[in-house]
């Protein structure tokens, strides 16, 4: 059955593409045109890891790992610029929402293993303060696959804090904490999602959950991939 409506979670790819620092940009150019052609081509060209994308060899994994329920985490009380966000604060926000953490752990026991962040931060996409994002400290992903969490989906561009390096900036020794903890333990990681407030209404209570779909491109041997991320609410079945 398709759902009556469909929230785009993607941020549209375009010349001010907000890009991972180092990353290449996107551009697009026509090659061919109606006029010289008769038909229209445009080559594109883009990193792996550019716009709304997840990344590890996901041409490996069946297409259910990516299209699921989901919980989405209302932290935008806890976003600050270049700020960690702790476990604790996720978790006493889990308790005084709807009690949802109990909601999450393996499908093979009926339960949610997608969990994505509103932090709000996508507010600031194609700006420099984009790149202040808040994070996440290590426990956070520790509990969460702990929990039998397999994706988790960010509207910021990293779970883990971004470093301007070139600007003179410096990485801590576990700077890449989340990345390393999520995807050892099989958890997949949706960077770059945008709209999730408009997820926020899929409430248990009222008898609606939310559903989400995370497909990326299937690009054999590469280390990650855009994706046309986008979710809907469903009654509870």
């Amino acid at each position: 059955m398709t759902p009556k409506s469909l929230i785009d979670l993607s941020h549209p790819l375009t010349p001010q593409t907000t890009i991972y620092p180092g990353d290449p940009s996107f551009a697009m150019h026509s090659v061919c045109s109606i006029p010289n052609d008769g038909y229209t081509v445009h080559a594109v060209s883009l990193g792996t890891h550019t716009g709304t994308h997840q990344g590890q060899k996901l041409h490996e994994l069946s297409l259910e790992r990516f299209v699921g329920r989901a919980v989405v985490v209302d932290v935008r009380h806890l976003a600050q610029a270049k700020e960690c966000i702790q476990w604790r604060d996720v978790r006493e926000n889990f308790d005084r929402t709807r009690g949802t953490i109990t909601s999450l752990g393996p499908r093979s026991e009926g339960k949610i293993d997608m969990v994505l962040f509103w932090t709000g931060w996508d507010g600031w996409w194609s700006e420099q303060k984009y790149f202040d994002h808040p994070y996440f400290g290590r426990d956070v992903a520790e509990e969460l696959v702990e929990m039998g969490v397999r994706l988790m989906g960010v509207d910021t561009l990293s779970p883990d804090e971004t470093v301007l390096v070139q600007e003179g900036g410096k990485e801590r020794d576990d700077a890449f904490a989340m990345h390393e903890v999520l995807l050892g333990g099989g958890c997949l990681i949706c960077e770059n999602l945008t709209n999730l407030g408009e997820l926020v209404g899929g409430d248990s209570e009222q008898g609606e959950e939310v559903w989400v779909s995370l497909v990326p491109l299937s690009l054999h041997g590469a280390d990650g991939a855009p994706v046309r991320a986008y979710g809907w609410t469903e009654k509870i079945r």
